[in-house]
């Protein structure tokens, strides 16, 4: 569980519509992309220092692309070039790319949301996972 979700628990609804969206964002990926959701999870935990980097020497380059896109979104997002963001729609498609971008900021979100503790804010034990 996901310390936004743990800290969500209090409030049931909140935390199915949490769910739910963070569920169909995953969905909006090409099946073939469905691995891609663990590896954003666990690259952009590795950026805010909460496990080690995905290996990707066998990955294609679409997705080591995809990986690097995913990486600069909790600190350089603002840096980010439209030529840079047009390869990863290149791979991914409009649609895709959407859901990618929105994919690695609820990941970073939820990092950083274990990373201050926000489900023992809000009261609850948490078992974070990025």
């Amino acid at each position: 569980m996901s310390a936004v979700c743990a800290a969500l628990a209090g409030d049931p609804v909140l935390a199915a519509h949490y769910a739910d969206f963070r569920g169909k964002t995953e969905a909006a990926l090409a099946p073939a992309l469905v691995a891609l959701v663990a590896l954003v999870r666990q690259a952009v935990a590795a950026v805010h220092g909460m496990g080690a980097a995905p290996e990707e020497s066998a990955l294609d380059e679409g997705t080591k692309l995809c990986l690097a896109y995913a990486r600069r979104m909790p600190f350089e997002h603002t840096a980010i070039t439209d030529a840079e963001a047009a390869a990863v729609v290149a791979h991914l498609g409009e649609a895709g790319f959407v859901a990618f971008s929105v994919l690695a900021a609820l990941a970073d979100a939820e990092c950083r949301a274990a990373l201050v503790g926000v489900a023992e804010l809000a009261g609850v034990e948490a078992n974070p996972t990025p």
